[in-house]
């Protein structure tokens, strides 16, 4: 009896976790072909809550691209910060040819920089993920 409580109970876990798996892929599939808004729209019509570029910024990045093209990206305009690595965590169920905002601000100080990004699902206007950090200039 308790063996088949036991493999009732791992059938039914292994089931919720496929059923959460396949939402999550289906959400972030292909939506390259659809027309959506320009990342300044969206910035400008303020309909991000949880961003706001630092004011006085030396670089503000706000790019509608493709997912697959976030390296791309950031090492066009940022290159000579080295952020390259925090957008470098490809996301298993978003599919490379998803549509997303990417909004990044750095500030350069004397002796550092600061920078903030966040990644943004194009068509849910979900945010995907985000970051914030100071890194110090090496003499």
């Amino acid at each position: 009896m308790k063996t088949k409580l036991s493999i009732l109970i791992l059938t039914m876990i292994m089931l919720i976790t496929v059923n959460v798996n396949a939402q999550t892929s289906e959400k972030y599939t292909d939506n390259s072909k659809k027309q959506l808004i320009s990342a300044n729209e969206i910035y400008q019509k303020n309909n991000l809550d949880y961003y706001d570029e630092f004011k006085s910024a030396t670089l503000n990045i706000r790019e509608k691209i493709l997912y697959k093209d976030l390296k791309s990206t950031v090492n066009k305009y940022a290159e000579k910060y080295s952020l390259v690595n925090s957008y470098n965590n490809p996301h298993p169920h978003i599919d490379p040819k998803r549509q997303v905002y990417l909004f990044c601000s750095i500030k350069e100080k004397k002796e550092s920089f600061i920078h903030k990004y966040l990644i943004v699902d194009a068509e849910t206007k979900e945010p995907i993920t985000e970051g914030n950090g100071e890194r110090w200039y090496y003499h």
